[in-house]
């Protein structure tokens, strides 16, 4: 087989992945119990092709749970140094969770996919560490919140997306719930023109910007 052969095999390799992990995002947002041949059927390929990439339904979910933490760990060398880092994160975290509130539910019924979930939110508390102090510092949180208590609220985010029908709804509930979380988190009244900083950066966080 020649170089240019096998580089080819190769880009339609990585095309049919992309094209199987495109799917899936997609119909996972929708539902859990999602049949594999679903998946491959919009992804455009065949059964084969799917089973060789992902022997299964916890293999594929756990590679979008993979995808999505080097986003988010990207998403964190960019913001890198912003004091406003802490609420761009938040957003994408509580942003994911509602898109793929599924993967919660397979979560909890696969250990090993559980697994994989509980080191997403380690290394998730790990990347808002500093955006944390930055944010405090900064005057834009209230200085007594903790990552636990940022955790405690995220819970508290998950319970009312875990109520809501279906994906609009979840991404609706989602962001009001976060507007009302971040009014929290903000610092008393009477700590100066520092206290307006939070008010913009919640406006900036519920319009995507």
């Amino acid at each position: 087989m020649t170089t240019t052969s096998e580089t080819t095999l190769r880009k339609d390799a990585q095309l049919n992945r992309d094209a199987i992990l495109a799917a899936a995002r997609e119909l996972f947002a929708e539902r859990a119990d999602v049949p594999m041949c679903e998946i491959a059927r919009l992804a455009g390929v065949g059964q084969a092709t799917l089973y060789r990439n992902f022997p299964d339904r916890r293999n594929l979910a756990a590679a979008l749970i993979f995808e999505h933490m080097e986003q988010t760990e990207q998403l964190a060398a960019e913001h890198a140094g912003d004091p406003e880092a802490f609420f761009v994160l938040i957003r994408n975290f509580v942003g994911t969770m509602a898109r793929f509130h599924t993967l919660g539910e397979l979560a909890r019924e696969d250990a090993c996919l559980g697994s994989e979930l509980d080191r997403r939110r380690r290394r998730m508390s790990e990347l808002l560490e500093e955006p944390l102090r930055s944010a405090k510092a900064a005057g834009m949180l209230r200085g007594d919140l903790t990552i636990d208590d940022v955790f405690m609220m995220v819970s508290m985010l998950r319970g009312a997306v875990d109520r809501a029908d279906g994906p609009a709804a979840r991404t609706a509930t989602a962001s009001r719930a976060l507007t009302l979380v971040l009014d929290g988190m903000a610092p008393s009244q009477g700590q100066g023109l520092a206290d307006l900083r939070p008010h913009k950066a919640h406006r900036e966080l519920m319009r995507g910007g």
